[in-house]
């Protein structure tokens, strides 16, 4: 007789704990916990961010601009290379009396004060990697609003304050332009900050422009230029302001050229030729003109050597050397109104005239 022993079944667990919607407490403790932790996360990165975020930095724009000196600011705020060809693009093509410039603008949207220095333009493609250049700046004089540029090189910035500067930025391109591989350099604006990393706040990339070899000026279309505009360009520059303070001494007697006579003086040089002169020629008329005006030292030879390379360079983009010329329109319009006189005056029958008695 053969014995089979059954085996004898286990109790089966029941839960250890309470539950909550059938969900273990602890499973419930565990993700509230783990809800903390990913809530603590979070606000220490937002806490990290925010520092960052108030602390020192500062947003850079470069636009294109044409400053009518004492009168008028017209700026492209959409940070292309381009301008429309209309008034006051005008004044710099054939008048002489705006200047084609780039403006940089520096903003402070922080909380925190910073201080800013060395605002330029970076410059790449002709051969380097990084080419920093602090051009020319121009200032305006306190009635252009938002726009009001400056020539300081340190700035302190409060939080949410904004600085202009106007770049003469033309007149670094050709020298740049010789040593691009490519046939184009990309113009960035660019500024420090203190107390932070060496490596500057630069514009927006997308937003770069850049200069082909051949350009002269971002009107659109590209229009020819007059002499009298080229030259004037050239002077103004490196003519000192009205408010310079200059060694004049009242022995001296001598009122030194200022750049807002610079455009009336060229006007009557240059009119006294049909076609361009030699630069000595015209030099020496600017002189004869300038000492008439009450400056006995004038020295305009290498205001004028740096306007005859401008014209060069701009061979093909220019109008007749008359072309614009106040004075020499003048003149002509007077000579024909003459001629037209004189013409009447021998038209006319004589008349006869006897005495009767």
């Amino acid at each position: 007789m053969m014995l089979t022993a059954t085996p004898t079944p286990l109790p089966v667990a029941t839960a250890s704990g309470p539950e909550f919607l059938g969900v273990p407490l602890a499973v419930w403790a565990f993700g509230v916990s783990l809800l903390s932790f990913l809530i603590a996360l979070s606000a220490l990165c937002w806490q990290v961010t925010k520092h960052f975020l108030d602390g020192g930095r500062v947003k850079v724009y470069l636009n294109t601009a044409i400053l009518y000196p004492e009168y008028m600011i017209a700026t492209n705020r959409s940070g292309k290379h381009a301008l429309k060809n209309e008034h006051p693009a005008e004044e710099v093509t054939r008048r002489g009396k705006a200047l084609e410039l780039a403006q940089l603008v520096v903003e402070n949207p922080g909380r925190t004060a910073v201080t800013i220095y060395s605002p330029g333009l970076q410059f790449s493609g002709h051969g380097k990697k990084n080419h920093t250049v602090v051009p020319r700046m121009f200032e305006t004089d306190g009635t252009f609003g938002p726009d009001e540029a400056i020539t300081d090189t340190v700035v302190r910035l409060e939080p949410y304050a904004r600085v202009t500067f106007l770049l003469d930025y033309w007149s670094s391109v050709p020298g740049l332009m010789k040593k691009a591989p490519k046939g184009y350099v990309d113009i960035r604006g660019r500024v420090s900050v203190a107390g932070r990393t060496n490596r500057p706040q630069r514009s927006s990339y997308r937003k770069r422009w850049r200069i082909r070899r051949g350009m002269y000026t971002a009107i659109e279309g590209s229009p020819d230029f007059t002499p009298l505009a080229v030259l004037w360009r050239e002077m103004y520059i490196r003519l000192p302001k009205h408010d310079d303070e200059l060694d004049v001494h009242p022995s001296h007697e001598s009122l030194p050229t200022r750049r807002y006579a610079a455009g009336f003086l060229l006007d009557r040089a240059m009119s006294r030729f049909e076609e361009r002169p030699e630069r000595e020629e015209l030099t020496e008329v600017l002189h004869e003109l300038a000492k008439a005006d009450g400056d006995k030292f004038p020295h305009f030879g290498l205001h004028l050597w740096e306007g005859y390379a401008a014209l060069d360079r701009m061979e093909g983009h220019l109008t007749p050397w008359t072309d614009g010329l106040f004075t020499a329109a003048h003149s002509k319009k007077t000579s024909v109104q003459g001629n037209a006189t004189d013409g009447d005056d021998k038209s006319r029958p004589k008349v006869e005239s006897s005495d009767e008695s």
